[in-house]
């Protein structure tokens, strides 16, 4: 095992250092709110994914485990300390987080990004990673889809009975644990459209320039995406929202780069609506429940319903491009009958 590097020792220090003095988080968006967005993304799959994962059952079951993550939030010190900041991003007012990273250029990684914050003497665990929360679950997904194409097509086409028997159960096995990975996934992906999960400002706008004056409305995180949509939002309003599909090429490969521009050019989009979101609250519109407060929330639960339906799918869709097993064999040449997956 190599030994930690100074950086590395640095970066430890600085993410106890962090965790000591980060502030409490609510979950984004409420139960209800994850229920409908994950719901809404399973309805709405294009009819080219699997049959597994568009039957009632799968819909159902994605729709329950929406809200999974903020569920397990509690489970202890280690388990919330390294996974509570994968549900925000804090966005300041110069579109940076920390003032040194910008969603147009996000690091490559994980990793990449915990060097690139050194620079502002902080860390993922105090300014939040949700990007690296979604890109890792679609690549997850990817893999999912990828092992389940070579195994159902393994269950038809193997030479011996007792391999079809096999490769089919696994084929099961894994369409199970796919949509396991989708709805606890879809989590983060519908976090990345609730506003006040890609601002400094999560609850109440706090210190600093408040050009707009805006009231100090601390507790608004809870009543916007809990007391508000527990009140006024259903899926009928939601789904209004949502376009129709529109497919990638499949023959051309989604890269690291090319995800993390999709990642980020969505939470962008919902960067965009913090202001708006205020402008409503200062109004009292998330307390009256007024026609703009109805239409802002419908438009946002839509986004991430969306979001989770287009990168679903996409993944479906790239899944053609991997290669799987050990060793790799190319997804493309099993399907074609040019490769055999498995011993």
């Amino acid at each position: 095992m190599k030994r930690p590097t100074t950086l590395h020792r640095m970066l430890s220090l600085l993410v106890l250092a962090a965790l000591a003095f980060a502030p409490l988080r609510a979950g984004a968006w409420g139960e209800k709110g994850h229920e409908i967005i994950n719901d809404l993304a399973a309805a709405n799959l294009p009819s080219e994914l699997p049959a597994f994962a568009r039957t009632r059952a799968a819909r159902w079951e994605l729709r329950y485990l929406g809200p999974e993550m903020d569920r397990l939030k509690g489970s202890g010190r280690s388990w919330d300390a390294d996974r509570d900041p994968g549900h925000y991003l804090d966005i300041g007012d110069d579109g940076k987080i920390a003032g040194v990273v910008s969603l147009a250029q996000l690091p490559a990684s994980m990793s990449a990004y915990e060097v690139a914050l050194l620079a502002a003497h902080t860390t993922p665990y105090r300014v939040g990673y949700l990007p690296y929360s979604i890109a890792d679950g679609w690549e997850q997904l990817r893999t999912d889809f990828a092992l389940w194409r070579v195994l159902h097509y393994e269950a038809a086409h193997a030479p011996q009975a007792s391999a079809r028997a096999s490769f089919a159960e696994e084929a099961r096995l894994r369409a199970t644990l796919t949509l396991r990975d989708i709805g606890v996934w879809g989590h983060f992906v519908a976090d990345g459209s609730q506003p006040l999960h890609v601002t400094t400002h999560f609850n109440g706008w706090g210190s600093g320039p408040n050009p707009e004056h805006f009231p100090a409305l601390r507790g608004i995180h809870a009543q916007f995406e809990s007391t508000f949509v527990d009140r006024f939002m259903n899926l009928s309003a939601v789904q209004r929202d949502i376009p129709a599909y529109v497919a990638l090429d499949p023959q051309h490969r989604i890269s690291q780069a090319r995800l993390l521009s999709l990642i980020a050019r969505y939470l962008r989009g919902t960067n965009a609506a913090v202001v708006p979101l205020y402008r409503i609250a200062a109004a009292g519109g998330f307390t009256s429940g007024s026609t703009q407060a109805r239409a802002f929330t419908a438009t946002q639960l839509a986004r991430g319903a969306t979001m989770l339906r287009n990168l679903i799918a996409y993944a479906w869709e790239d899944s053609l491009n991997e290669r799987v097993g050990y060793p790799a064999v190319a997804v493309r040449a099993v399907l074609a009958g040019r490769a055999i997956y498995g011993p």
